[in-house]
């Protein structure tokens, strides 16, 4: 009897684990839920960073996304977990490189809902241009200084850097130059596109080289 008990649990060991790490990530959603619940009873001017990564927010902004040191754990993938014009402040850092083309779309439009009239939209992602003439021009770029995800390179021919701003080995999904941000921004309904220079304190000064910045407003 033990030894058919214990083929039973190695058997269904991936669905029991499975169902332990579901009821996990439903008790985050739902302490999520509370926190902003007490977020919008608390402040009047709310500030959001989407797609912030295991990082808590500073100096008053609310950090979401799918990991375990962040503010608000939600996936992205489901929205903005925030009633309409109800954030004053949506900031994003190398975040929307990683969505594809109808992914950003349909994530603005959430980023715009969840906006007050007059909220501001920051954004800051890899500037494609850069690495596309550096391969069309045959100009080297400094090893540490653009290609930090060093898996993701392996300096072999001059495609490469084409390649690891377009994929970074599998981790991106689409590519923006200055002209196409703004544009994308604008086709949304975003009103006064423009790029805006690296501000400290809020952009990382890591990232600043072969970065661009943009802000917009609803």
């Amino acid at each position: 009897m033990k030894s058919e008990a214990k083929k039973f649990v190695k058997k269904r060991l991936p669905f029991l684990v499975s169902m332990a790490k579901t009821i996990q990530s439903l008790a985050k959603y739902q302490a999520s839920k509370r926190k902003i619940r007490r977020l919008l009873k608390e402040r009047s001017d709310i500030f959001v960073e989407v797609g912030a990564g295991n990082k808590a927010g500073e100096q008053g902004w609310v950090t979401i996304d799918r990991t375990e040191k962040c503010d608000i754990f939600w996936d992205l993938r489901n929205g903005i977990p925030f009633p309409d014009a109800s954030v004053k402040k949506i900031y994003s850092s190398h975040f929307f490189e990683h969505l594809s083309f109808r992914e950003t779309q349909q994530f603005l439009v959430e980023c715009k809902r969840v906006l007050v009239p007059g909220g501001k939209f920051s954004i800051c992602v890899p500037n494609a241009r850069i690495w596309l003439e550096a391969y069309v021009k045959r100009t080297p770029l400094d090893l540490d200084a653009y290609f930090v995800y060093k898996p993701a390179y392996d300096s072999t021919t001059a495609i490469d850097a084409a390649n690891y701003i377009a994929y970074l080995d599998g981790e991106h999904k689409y590519m923006f130059d200055e002209e196409n941000l703004l544009f994308i921004l604008e086709s949304k309904g975003f009103k006064n596109a423009h790029l805006r220079p690296f501000e400290p304190g809020l952009d990382m000064q890591e990232r600043v080289i072969g970065s661009m910045y943009a802000e917009a407003e609803k």
